[in-house]
This record gives C-alpha cells, structure tokens and sequence, in this order.
C-alpha cells in the first residue's frame, strides 16, 4: 500500500473517530449506571441532527413521541416543530433572529422516566451540576394549595436529573399517598445545551 493509500485510510478512520466521540460526549457528566447517551440506546442520536424517523429505527415504528426504552424505564421525545421568534441585540440596534427552518423536525430534548420507585438518596453529584428547587402547583382550592417540591440537578450540556423532596399540602385534608420517596429519581432529562440552541436561529434576510 503506498503513502497516498495509507493516508486517505488514515484521514477516514480520524473522520470517523471524530464523529464517534462527537456523539458520545454529548452528555459527558451523566452519573455512572445510568449512562443512557454514553452506553445506551441514545448513544446514536443527535440533538438537533436526529429525526423522528432515526428515533423509528432505534425503538421501533410505533415510537415517535412516548413508549418504553426497556422493561425499567419510559421514554419521551420532543422535536423542534415550531417556528419562533427571538430579539437579540447587536452593536447597531436590535434585531429580530428567526427559527432556522432546517431544524424542523430535530430532535429537541428527551426526558425518561422509571417504571418504579428509584432512589437516588445516596447519589451525590458533582460540583459541574447546578442545583435548584423547583416547586409545582397541583392542586389549588379556595386559596388552599398542594406544591410538589423537587431539586434539580443541570449541568452546562442540557442534562438534568429532579430528585424527588416532598409534597406540602396547606390546609387540604384529603392528603393523599405520595408516590415517591425523598430521594427518589422523578425524571432524566436530555435538552439541547445553550450554546447550541443559539445555532438555531438566524437574522431575518
């Protein structure tokens, strides 16, 4: 094999090295045993690149938004498939940026839950993970409330873990059964990074 050979062989296993972990640092700091990009099914697919037809051939025909990753877990998926508008401010003034209509259909995040109570109670999650509380209203009567309260694990990349905490319901007395534990894994969700969400719009021409 000579030099020329030897070197377009080279440049296409480099390619697709390159590619290869391109994919599987999408999400680098997901916690170990639970590495659905790194390992998974996901490892293949792209934020913003993959279609719903790539989802198909992954999980089948019947999977295009919700159904199960395994016997353990659910899976969702939501693609880009509106247009949006956003301002953004330059050095002259303020001009507005508009969806780039190539990323229609994209995948835009995934979000997987497990079938049963997983506790996550002794997990701790290294300092790249931001975390936040995020309180929800579910239900609300004559001023009477019950909030969900859950922290929430989200790194720079888009992935987000929400920890279960607790349930305070007020005044209501009809309190019902939780149906999680403090420390229990609610979802994992999987979203397109900020840096390239700001790809994803263009200046109007």
């Amino acid at each position: 094999m000579n030099r020329a050979k030897i070197f377009i062989a080279f440049t296409i296993l480099l390619a697709l090295a390159f590619q290869v972990s391109a994919q599987s640092i999408q999400f680098p700091n997901e916690i170990k045993g639970y590495e659905f990009f790194g390992n998974g099914k996901l490892k293949d697919l792209q934020m913003t690149v993959s279609s719903k037809t790539d989802v198909k051939k992954i999980f089948g025909e019947n999977c295009e938004k919700d159904c199960d990753y395994d016997a353990d877990w659910l899976i969702g998926f939501e693609y880009y498939e509106d247009y949006w508008v956003k301002a953004v401010r330059t050095d002259q003034d303020e001009k507005p940026t508009y969806f780039d209509s190539k990323f229609l259909g994209k995948l835009k995040s995934i979000e997987i839950r497990p079938k049963k109570q997983l506790s996550f109670i002794d997990i701790s999650f290294p300092d790249i993970f931001q975390k936040t509380i995020m309180t929800t209203f579910i239900d609300e009567r004559l001023g009477k409330d019950r909030k969900k309260i859950n922290d929430v694990f989200l790194d720079s990349d888009g992935l987000m873990y929400v920890i279960y905490r607790q349930i305070k319901y007020g005044d209501i007395n009809d309190k019902k059964v939780e149906s999680h534990n403090k420390g229990d894994l609610v979802l994992i969700s999987y979203e397109t990074s900020k840096e390239l969400y700001e790809t994803l719009f263009v200046f109007q021409k």
